[in-house]
């Protein structure tokens, strides 16, 4: 079982790439539109970091709407399953959509960051 700290790690190296992705796309988008101002870039990821902050959150709201439904919980009792694998397969569930959403909370507040210092220091 990995460490804590091992977690850590790749969690952030997940969210700098990502970052780094979305950085080179608004680059991108940046230079085939013209963009000549710094606060036309530093629009674009403040932008780009505020829809990863959304998708996040929605992530874990859609999810929600999932695990309160009765009939979904009922339908999952109803195959062979223990009461402890049901469980394991839920958390599983909850988990991953949380990790979804720390991981583009982590890569929005990046890009808004970066949209901040383009505004401080380039303007």
């Amino acid at each position: 079982m990995e460490s804590k700290s091992a977690h850590f790690l790749r969690l952030a190296g997940i969210v700098l790439g990502l970052t780094l992705i979305v950085f080179i796309l608004v680059l991108s988008i940046g230079f085939i539109n013209n963009w000549h101002d710094p606060v036309a870039f530093s629009n674009g990821f403040f932008i780009a970091g505020g829809i990863l902050i959304t998708l996040g959150a929605l992530s874990v709201a859609g999810g929600f709407l999932q695990r309160a439904d009765f009939k979904m919980t009922y339908s999952e009792s109803a195959g062979q399953a223990n009461l402890a694998e049901r469980s394991q397969r839920i958390v599983t569930d909850v988990l991953q959509r949380y990790g979804t959403m720390t991981l583009l909370l982590g890569a929005g507040t990046l890009l808004i960051v970066i949209a901040v210092l383009i505004g401080k220091l380039l303007l």
